[in-house]
């Protein structure tokens, strides 16, 4: 399986194959003949290397009335690894996930301290952890993606400054760990992440656009166009957290009025001498004085989202991250209601206000671009990243 862990799959055509076979189940050679449009000899070809890697398994024979029974085919979900990580201003979430997404293992800790080396030292603590007990081999294991807040620059794998980590001047996360393990490890917007794990959880369901929510101690945001997000330059775009929604106060990026600052998740729980968490559930319970002050916000969010979607227009509004679930039912209403009231197309067709379908998404997202880069790498547009697998 070397050559798959080095260089991915050698052609297009591997790639199509593979993810066909995922996209369906279950499926015969003649049946991914038909949805490729590609030979029968060609096809087979595929499968054989494919099934030589176990990258892809046998699932027995099809049921059918007539001639002789077809081989279904399968992707094993132990053919490859990844470890995805998620560095959050309240700790880390680690999940190992397999070929087809699956989380096998998952944990959430505090960090031990927030200096830059002890929190790589976590990381690289719980990826081992991790590889023992769930008995993964070296060459099954595609390395560790990484999902954290901005500010980041995902081409050089360094995070510089983001909120509530002072010593992080300049943290070259991708490098020191992947030095620290001796594995491949990438680097990402939490956000974009997430929504990544939102568009594999949807499969072939997914809306042609939508814009994912984000909700952590912050507020941010991903773009997705044909099932790809938006980066931007630097791997930084979707920050409707920073948003000017009012004339006063300073934000830590410098700015005034900007949502988070305004109005969100950490703020409020400071003020109520509370983890974010706590204040989180808080509102999913229903706490009167806590749920009063949070819906006091939710008209500087639907400002700033009725703003974004005027300019992207995007088919739906997805409303997820690790606190998503548990503030999202109190959002989907009203957020619908501005989107309807004040969005420029509101007389044409609403737009879709939902919750995010997957869950620990940032984490599963990082372990499924790990996935990716190690079977596509080198994929897609400058400004952009997809799951090709």
């Amino acid at each position: 399986m070397a050559f798959l862990l080095e260089n991915g799959f050698r052609y297009p055509n591997q790639r199509m194959v593979f993810r066909k076979i995922r996209e369906s189940g279950v499926v015969t050679r003649r049946q991914l003949m038909q949805q490729t449009d590609l030979s029968f000899q060609t096809v087979s070809n595929i499968v054989a290397e494919l099934s030589d890697t176990a990258l892809v398994l046998s699932d027995g024979l099809a049921n059918q009335s007539a001639g002789k029974r077809a081989e279904l085919l399968k992707v094993n979900p132990d053919g490859l690894y990844a470890v995805g990580v998620l560095l959050d201003r309240a700790g880390l979430e680690a999940v190992l996930i397999d070929l087809l997404g699956n989380c096998r293992i998952q944990q959430r800790m505090p960090f031990s301290s927030s200096h830059p080396d002890a929190v790589l030292r976590q990381m690289a603590d719980i990826t081992q952890r991790f590889l023992a007990e769930a008995r993964v081999s070296p060459e099954r294991f595609a390395g560790v993606g990484i999902s954290t807040p901005g500010p980041i620059d995902f081409r050089t794998g360094a995070v510089s400054r983001p909120p509530n980590f002072p010593e992080w001047t300049f943290v070259p996360l991708q490098q020191r760990l992947g030095d620290m393990l001796g594995c491949p490890v990438t680097l990402f917007k939490d956000s974009h992440a997430a929504a990544l794990a939102e568009i594999w959880a949807l499969n072939n369901a997914v809306p042609s656009s939508f814009f994912y929510l984000y909700f952590s101690a912050g507020i941010g945001g991903a773009l997705v166009v044909d099932r790809r997000v938006w980066t931007g330059f630097s791997g930084n775009a979707g920050e409707i957290g920073h948003v000017a929604v009012a004339p006063s106060p300073g934000c830590d990026c410098g700015r005034t009025g900007c949502l988070e600052a305004v109005w969100s998740l950490s703020r409020l729980a400071s003020e109520a001498g509370v983890s974010v968490e706590e204040y989180a559930q808080s509102i999913a319970y229903g706490s009167e004085s806590y749920l009063a002050n949070w819906l006091q916000g939710i008209p500087w969010l639907a400002r700033a989202v009725v703003d974004a979607a005027n300019v992207i227009e995007p088919e739906a509004l997805v409303i997820g991250g690790p606190q998503g679930q548990a503030v999202g039912p109190s959002l989907i209403a009203p957020l619908s209601e501005a989107l309807q009231r004040e969005g420029f197309v509101h007389n044409l067709r609403p737009m879709l206000v939902r919750a995010a379908s997957a869950q620990n998404a940032a984490g599963i997202g990082a372990g499924l671009m790990r996935l990716n880069a190690a079977l596509a790498p080198d994929i897609g547009l400058p400004a952009t990243l997809g799951l090709d697998i």
